[in-house]
């Protein structure tokens, strides 16, 4: 299915434009055939001067339709859960650039590979995208679309993508980040059953009692603990980064954030089988709903502009005769 809409529609306003340039070449041939009259000239045919006057209008209405910037919308049908949402939670702060080695793959690298395999454990619930240091920013809103998940993860989740929002002289990550997906209303409205499988190394600031408070009940964490000791941060030179050292008490500290948040424990990266199945047991299962999902948008101006080059190149290849 295919829809086709315009994202600044009043920009197409531009095609009266074209009234300049037909009033210029209309005055120009009014001046010229006075001047034939006078030198007894014969005047141009018809034919000759018509393709000049609907070239000017097609090239002025080409870049009209252009600026009112036209768009095919992909939609499709999809079946999915209207009680359950889940959001992927990535930290991005630099430690989770730390790795065994200057060419193995970083604590990022491995969780989006563990969120990949997750995210095909919940097909029927939709599933959304975040990154987190000291905030928290929606790179992808609930969708069960699985392909728009993989892209959206691989392109848009990176380190410091975005910065934290301070300068901080020890960690940046604060799981304090966590309480605007509650009270900002990133879930919507009616989803009783609200998932959030965190990401993490777990080295992050010291926590609130507030984020207890906020999240119990409200959201079901699930914390991944992507960390691995004696890991480094490498600069692209291979050389590490003597300021960084890997933190052995994270584990423990993660711990605590999920009996602070109402989970048992948080799970290592070896524990995909525990996560899915916990992610799953606290979705549950129930029937889906279908819908119209709107999955893609293609852009057409580039080629209403691509196409005025051929009105723009008879233009100048007929002043030239």
């Amino acid at each position: 299915m295919h829809g086709l809409s315009f994202l600044t529609p009043l920009d197409a306003l531009f095609a009266l434009a074209a009234a300049l340039p037909l009033a210029v070449f209309l005055g120009m041939e009014r001046h010229a055939g006075r001047i034939r009259h006078v030198l007894s000239l014969p005047s141009p045919r018809r034919r000759t001067v018509i393709p000049v006057a609907i070239a000017l209008t097609v090239l002025t209405s080409l870049v009209a339709v252009a600026a009112a910037q036209p768009v095919v919308v992909r939609q499709k049908l999809v079946d999915e859960r209207a009680d359950a949402q889940a959001f992927f939670v990535f930290d991005t702060s630099l430690s989770m650039s730390a790795s065994g080695g200057p060419r193995k793959p970083s604590r990022l690298e491995r969780a989006k590979q563990i969120a990949l395999r997750l995210r095909s454990g919940l097909p029927d619930v939709p599933v959304g995208i975040i990154s987190m240091t000291d905030r928290s920013l929606p790179n992808l809103m609930p969708s069960t679309d699985l392909a728009l998940f993989k892209r959206t993860l691989l392109q848009s989740v990176a380190v410091d993508r975005p910065p934290p929002s301070l300068v901080y002289p020890g960690r940046a990550t604060t799981f304090q980040a966590l309480v605007p997906l509650v009270e900002s209303h990133f879930f919507s409205q009616g989803v009783q059953r609200r998932l959030l499988v965190v990401f993490t190394d777990g080295e992050s600031s010291k926590i609130s009692p507030y984020l207890s408070i906020t999240l119990h009940r409200r959201v079901t964490p699930v914390f991944v603990h992507v960390w691995a000791p004696g890991e480094r941060i490498y600069a692209r030179d291979g050389v590490p980064d003597p300021k960084y050292v890997s933190d052995p008490t994270s584990a423990a500290a993660l711990d605590n954030v999920a009996e602070l948040t109402g989970g048992r424990h948080s799970f290592t990266e070896d524990e995909t089988g525990s996560v899915a199945r916990t992610a799953r047991d606290e979705v549950g299962y129930a029937g889906t709903q279908r819908h119209i999902d709107a999955y893609a948008r293609v852009a057409l101006a580039p080629w209403f502009v691509l196409a005025g080059v051929v009105p723009l190149a008879f233009l100048l290849w007929r002043r030239n005769l």
